[in-house]
């Protein structure tokens, strides 16, 4: 039994009164909590959503994976979820306690890797830069827009086509002072006005160099804008450095083989071919000032404008027609649409359309969103404000509708997107263990981010260091695997094979966790209840001696920190058989055996030659060789050098001869000095 003692005083001691105010303060504060949350038995720290699908047709859905990043929610940051809305990774925090917008898989150095921005929102636009993260979720760059200007925006952070991931595409929303009265429709007067003006720029990713930069006011003039000074929630009323006006609102670029951009700008609903040479406009469609007709459709406040094919006479193109901004709109619904412009005839029609599966008809979308093309014809669609996203097929038919939070709940999705992504993060995975009342047991174990994971092994031990039991294996299903045995063992740790029973990694080792007397009345055979505050009445005041048992102690607990991560921790029993063995473990098992036996030979072998020699020198036998010992000795010396310092020699012996200069010149220096690997385990050998 040990006893505690304490004192709370001061500052801790009013804080501690005020926590039960918490939730309330931070109701106040206007956070919005309104996302549905899964629950992760051995990862509490991850609070992702969970998909609500309406429609889900996994027969007609194309094989990917669902990339998205909603902001305003619990954990706002980049996700991954497979087409049954499992969570795949949760990456909130992994790149900082910032907003991340539009995760998409890239090709940077000739391989897959995740590209998505990273940065502090604002009102409709963001300050940060972009990331790259290689298939083990490592950032390898980040990418920061270049020049005089403002750090890179939310709105596009993409890798350049046919730069063979060389470069990358990033809008940049540059404040500057802009005279406004010189056009009275601004109804800006008597002083200095502020004005956003639209930038982007192709930066070379390793050096940092602008390649090429474009910048809205030299070609766009402000009075062309839809949307003018202090009429919208992104508008800004041009009055001060703080609230700019936001006249252009560019959100997206696309580069093609001749070199040219394609642009979308919002705030003045048009879409814009700009020349890769000198950055003057060649067409123009929608806006005030087209150059194309539209025959069949009118658009506005549009996003996600990308090239899908281009010759001489025709374009094809594909954007997302948010048709509204809130305040204005032209249509009610918004769409995915797909357009054929003609240049003979300057003219655009809409050839394909692609509506949100709702029962009024669609869904009307006031800002943000997306549209994917998919490789069977189809289309991904991210509607933006609201956190929904959908697939169709060619034809139209909606195959996947999901809800990743309500409309009420302000949660958003810039972007989301789909794509066949494998990776392999460098961490372990998390393992708990539970035991209600020592009858049975229950093991719950996740990897954040692993794809080819397709079975979990379990084993069990009665001591933390082993000897380890094969005690099962099971298919992997969701996100955490659950396993449940009528054996109950003290530790454990589980095994990730992927679909060739290849070992992926091991998980650390978890000790079972069994109740308190206190506890398991509110516990049932997969966990415990949330607990609650004790309350007033039967509080224990912070100063009181308590006596808890050794066994709650966690020092006591029997953890070996320096152990958690052992690279032997699978010493398999050999006493299994070799049908309940993983390949991995069998030949643990026989390498084992095999050291053993030689050990024991080479024991046996010495004890017998060691007999013999004291027979023969205790009856005087060996008193003749001690001249021809002598010389062998002397001439083994000679020997030993020369072949020490002989190009065999560095290389055999060489390691064991710096090691011993190593650990002398730190001695002699009063220094010492150690070594250590980070190596990547793919399993046991």
């Amino acid at each position: 039994m040990a006893q505690q003692h304490g004192y709370l005083g001061g500052i801790s001691g009013w804080v501690y009164h005020l926590l039960p105010l918490l939730p309330l303060l931070e109701k106040g504060f206007g956070k919005s909590t309104c996302a549905m949350l899964q629950h992760m038995e051995k990862r509490p720290d991850l609070h992702a959503p969970i998909i609500d699908f309406t429609i889900l047709r996994p027969e007609l859905v194309i094989p990917g994976y669902i990339f998205l990043a909603p902001y305003r929610n619990v954990d706002p940051g980049p996700y991954i979820y497979d087409n049954y809305g499992n969570l795949v990774w949760s990456g909130a925090g992994s790149s900082g306690p910032k907003t991340a917008h539009a995760p998409r898989v890239c090709t940077y150095k000739g391989a897959d890797h995740l590209c998505y921005f990273q940065g502090e929102q604002h009102q409709g636009f963001a300050r940060g830069h972009g990331v790259i993260m290689d298939q083990n979720y490592r950032i390898v760059k980040t990418v920061e827009s270049s020049g005089a200007g403002a750090s890179s925006d939310m709105h596009e952070f993409k890798m350049t086509p046919y730069s063979n991931g060389t470069t990358v595409l990033m809008t940049v929303y540059q404040p500057r002072q802009y005279d406004l009265t010189t056009n009275p429709r601004f109804n800006v007067e008597r002083g200095m006005g502020w004005i956003v003006e639209g930038v982007f720029q192709e930066v070379d990713i390793e050096t940092g160099k602008v390649m090429f930069e474009w910048r809205s006011l030299d070609h766009v003039d402000p009075g062309l804008s839809w949307t003018m000074p202090g009429t919208t929630d992104t508008s800004g009323d041009g009055l001060h450095e703080q609230s700019p006006w936001d006249y252009f609102h560019i959100n997206s670029i696309d580069k093609n083989v001749d070199g040219d951009y394609l642009i979308s700008a919002r705030h003045v609903g048009a879409i814009y071919k700009l020349s890769g040479r000198d950055g003057s406009i060649i067409w123009q469609m929608g806006g005030n000032a087209p150059t194309l007709h539209t025959t069949n459709f009118v658009f506005s406040y549009q996003h996600h404008a990308r090239w899908v094919s281009e010759n001489a006479t025709h374009t094809i193109l594909t954007f997302y027609d948010n048709a509204s901004n809130t305040f204005n709109s032209t249509g009610t619904f918004s769409h995915g649409w797909m357009i054929s412009i003609s240049h003979v005839e300057a003219t655009a029609t809409m050839i394909k359309e692609w509506g949100a599966p709702e029962p009024e008809g669609g869904l009307l979308s006031g800002s943000q969103g997306n549209m994917q093309l998919l490789p069977n014809g189809g289309c991904h669609i991210g509607w933006g404000e609201h956190a929904y996203f959908s697939e169709h097929t060619a034809s139209g038919s909606a195959v996947m509708y999901a809800k990743v939070a309500d409309k009420a709940s302000n949660v958003m999705i810039y972007r989301s997107n789909k794509f066949n992504w494998t990776a392999q993060p460098t961490t372990k995975p998390a393992l708990w263990t539970y035991s209600r009342d020592g009858s049975k047991m229950v093991s719950f174990v996740s990897w954040n981010g692993a794809t080819e994971v397709r079975n979990w092994e379990f084993y069990t031990s009665a001591t933390s260091s082993g000897p380890w039991a094969l005690a099962g294996m099971v298919d992997k299903h969701g996100f955490e695997t659950e396993y449940r045995s009528e054996n109950v063992s003290e530790w454990s740790y589980a095994r990730a094979l992927d679909g060739d029973g290849r070992i992926l990694e091991t998980s650390v080792i978890a000790r079972t966790f069994r109740p308190s007397g206190g506890l398991v009345d509110f516990c049932d055979d997969r966990g415990c209840a949330h607990s609650e505050n004790s309350g007033d009445l039967n509080r224990t005041p912070y100063e009181e001696v308590v006596n808890v048992g050794d066994e709650f102690l966690s020092p006591l607990r029997g953890f070996n920190t320096s152990g958690y991560f052992e690279e032997d921790v699978a010493t398999v029993s050999p006493l299994l058989s070799s049908t309940h063995q993983s390949e991995g473990g069998a030949r643990k098992a026989t390498s084992l055996t095999s050291a053993i036996t030689l050990v024991l030979m080479g024991l046996l072998s010495g004890i017998f030659l060691a007999g013999l020699t004291f027979f023969l020198w205790t009856r005087g036998a060996l008193s003749s060789l001690e001249p021809l010992a002598d010389a062998i000795s002397r001439r083994t010396g000679q020997l030993g050098d020369s072949v020490t310092k002989s190009a065999f020699g560095s290389k055999v012996f060489g390691k064991y001869t710096r090691v011993r200069e190593k650990e002398m010149d730190g001695f002699e220096s009063g220094s010492s000095s150690s070594t250590g690997s980070g190596r990547v385990r793919q399993g046991f050998e």
